[in-house]
């Protein structure tokens, strides 16, 4: 089965016994996130120059669903699914400076998080978190022009988060997060160019490292 078909999956198979207790919650999270491609320098092109860099970051709107359990003294801890996001990042070399390759990776999460909530008073919070969870990237794009494609390739890597945000209770059950977390989702690598170089070999390979800086607003409901 899929990773976007499992991972909601395996929330929802949960939520049967969160109907009977209160401390559940579930929780949908709206993000502008910044994505950042790092060492997309260790990509391999031999024999064709100097590394140059293109369009490293760019920033996205995307979403999360949570099913989360309320713990004693203000811990929280939830399993949350990030909807899948496709990000392009360029990059080239001084032999052929318009020859861009365009690394395309789509990215998504389920990850397992710890709250800590630090009450200020009856409406509101301030937290803490951290997160550890799979992520899966997919590698695929093109070189100089979309008929120029390279092998698309997946990675399944550990990923982690931290962050920090405040909660307001405007009513019982219901609160609104505003936060901010920083995400590594590890190393995303194409398969080999499927096309002809100045070689003739098929000895290059896109790669980079995927970190991405979100601000999210949530609804967190408890049952």
């Amino acid at each position: 089965m899929k990773f976007q078909r499992l991972a909601p999956l395996l929330i929802l198979a949960a939520a049967g016994s969160a109907f009977a207790d209160d401390s559940y919650y579930g929780a949908l999270r709206i993000n502008s996130a910044r994505y950042q491609a790092h060492d997309m320098d260790s990509s391999a092109r031999p024999g064709l120059g100097q590394f140059v860099p293109g369009d490293e970051s760019n920033t996205a709107t995307g979403g999360s669903l949570a099913l989360g359990y309320q713990l004693p003294s203000n811990w929280r801890v939830e399993a949350e699914y990030t909807l899948p996001k496709n990000n392009e990042f360029t990059s080239g070399s001084t032999r052929f400076p318009t020859s861009f390759n365009h690394h395309q990776i789509r990215s998504q999460r389920l990850m397992v998080n710890a709250y800590k909530d630090f009450p200020l008073n009856a409406r509101f919070s301030l937290y803490g978190m951290a997160g550890l969870g799979l992520a899966r990237l997919e590698s695929s794009g093109w070189q100089g022009n979309p008929g120029r494609q390279y092998i698309s390739d997946t990675q399944n890597n550990l990923a982690y988060s931290v962050g920090f945000g405040v909660s307001y209770s405007p009513i019982q059950k219901l609160s609104i997060d505003l936060g901010w977390r920083y995400v590594d989702m590890g190393k995303a690598k194409s398969g080999a160019n499927n096309f002809a170089n100045v070689r003739g070999l098929q000895d290059e390979q896109m790669r980079a490292k995927l970190t991405a800086s979100e601000i999210s607003i949530g609804l967190r409901y408890s049952f």
